[in-house]
């Protein structure tokens, strides 16, 4: 891109206005020849060779001068805040009224364009706030519907126990091959249903976790931020996002290491707990097997939560765009369903809570990430 002219140049004057200083020139030299032609003495012609070129002069500073003006004017204008450029030098001459018309043309088209645009973004936001909180509600149900399934399947399980036991019981403890070959088929039965059971309260889990997700999603898309900062305690937030996944991590057999702290900083809990569990997250899904262990270090005026796990790790040429929006990378191709939306918030809501958050990957060997925090932060609030 061409640098921007913000200095006035005698050139630029001269080339804007090089057909009325012809025309003076032109004008002076047809004086002189006048002159000459009716005899006038050559003294009296140098003498108004001298006017002439004087008034050609003081014509040209003049116009220079009124340039000059108009070019500082719109360079000083350039250097305000967008919203006060509409505030140009006033118009001379026609043409510069048509242009200052132009442009207020041009001003007014683009705020209606702009505020048609902010009135459809705050519908769509609107929309999906909206959708967001009606979807609870059927998640909520299939919540419930699953626990009593649940229930009823373990209660099955049981009477079946006290079935065979009564029937042992009853033959003196002798229990045909019949009945053994079809109390074992009802038990794989079970245990499949069991298995579909577990596996339909992952896969609820999981919707509710992107549900969640479009809803912080809106929410730090939003000019409005709703962050409460407070002293609080992390070991409470931790424990809590833990036991969020708990299930999930004994299913998948991933183990979990958490000595605890006692360390309190300055955040918003709320947020702060929405990306532990996206930190998390990533750590169980990209973990076919092992342990994830979450520690916290203090370092001068800074102070640390790190998430480690012994999963498939990350591409070098990944890691540096692991929290740019949408990005993927070779993991996110390999696993179908990834968003490239959770470290993208990640980021964004720890800028914006003054934290830190980076992470350090080997491929095949696993994924470290830190939040850090400032402990000099001062609370401002009244």
């Amino acid at each position: 891109m061409a640098k921007t002219q913000n200095k006035p140049h005698l050139t630029n004057f001269i080339k804007q206005n090089y057909i009325w200083i012809l025309m003076i020139v032109t004008m002076s030299c047809i004086h002189l020849l006048y002159m000459y032609l009716i005899g006038a003495r050559k003294q009296d012609v140098v003498y108004a060779a001298v006017l002439d070129e004087i008034l050609l002069l003081i014509t040209v500073l003049v116009g220079f001068f009124r340039y000059s003006s108009k070019v500082k004017a719109l360079s000083n204008a350039l250097k305000r805040p967008v919203e006060e450029q509409a505030q140009l030098p006033e118009a001379t001459d026609d043409v510069e009224i048509l242009y200052h018309r132009l442009l207020e043309n041009q001003s007014i088209a683009r705020s209606e364009s702009e505020s048609s645009a902010a009135v459809r973004q705050s519908r769509m936001r609107d929309y999906y706030s909206m959708w967001v909180h009606q979807i609870k509600t059927p998640i909520s149900a299939m919540k419930l519907l699953l626990e009593a399934e649940r229930d009823e399947l373990g209660q099955l399980m049981c009477d079946e126990e006290q079935s065979q036991c009564r029937i042992a019981d009853m033959n003196g403890c002798n229990i045909s091959a019949t009945e053994l070959n079809a109390s074992g088929k009802q038990q794989i039965v079970y245990t499949e249903l069991s298995d579909n059971l577990d596996s339909f309260e992952d896969e609820l889990f999981r919707i509710e976790e992107y549900v969640s997700m479009a809803l912080q999603y809106q929410r730090v898309s939003s000019t409005e931020n709703d962050f409460v900062l407070e002293k609080v305690s992390l070991d409470g937030v931790i424990r809590d996002t833990i036991k969020k996944y708990a299930k999930i991590m004994i299913r998948r057999h991933i183990g979990i290491n958490y000595s605890g702290t006692k360390k309190q900083v300055y955040t918003d809990e709320k947020w702060l707990a929405f990306i532990l569990e996206q930190i998390l997250s990533n750590a169980i899904k990209y973990t076919p097997q092992g342990v994830v262990t979450i520690e916290t270090a203090e370092e001068k005026d800074r102070f640390f939560i790190t998430v480690k796990d012994t999963g498939i790790g990350i591409k070098a040429e990944d890691l540096p765009r692991v929290f740019e929006k949408g990005y993927t990378g070779y993991n996110g191709h390999a696993d179908k369903k990834a968003t490239g939306i959770g470290l993208y918030l990640c980021r964004q809501m720890a800028d914006k809570l003054g934290h830190t958050i980076r992470m350090e990957s080997e491929l095949g060997k696993g994924t470290k990430v830190w939040i850090g925090f400032d402990l000099d932060y001062a609370d401002t609030r009244d």
